[in-house]
């Protein structure tokens, strides 16, 4: 990786796994500058995954939509934006040890996204489950 400061090769000199949200925190030091700067790096879902919405249709896994149908259940809390976006990161992170062969299946997501809203807020998993029945 290139220096954000100057352009020049940076190194690592430290590396933390971030198991919660599947990501790896990095501390890279440049060779040129002596800077010091944090990267954070995760898997692109969107070209790693396969989202199967039924037995003939597939697309890419857009993390953005289960985002949107998250804040959607999550619309009458206060903070509904950092609320849905920590449900995300939560429902993906017990999504991708179901994944096989590279692709979701719309029912698993449903699954998933309902037991974690039932934990957080009831109404909110009555509302999703509205909108995305089995």
């Amino acid at each position: 990786m290139i220096c954000i400061y100057c352009g020049s090769k940076t190194r690592v000199s430290n590396s933390r796994a971030q198991n919660k949200t599947n990501q790896t925190w990095r501390r890279r030091k440049c060779l040129g500058c002596q800077g010091v700067f944090t990267t954070v790096e995760q898997t692109d879902l969107a070209t790693s995954l396969i989202y199967r919405k039924d037995s003939s249709h597939t697309e890419p896994f857009q993390r953005n939509k289960l985002l949107f149908s998250i804040y959607s259940a999550c619309g009458h809390r206060k903070n509904a934006s950092s609320d849905a976006t920590a449900l995300t990161v939560t429902i993906v992170s017990k999504l991708l040890p179901k994944v096989s062969t590279a692709t979701l299946k719309r029912s698993d997501i449903i699954n998933v996204a309902t037991d974690v809203l039932k934990h957080f807020d009831k109404a909110a998993a009555v509302h999703y489950t509205a909108y995305h029945p089995l």
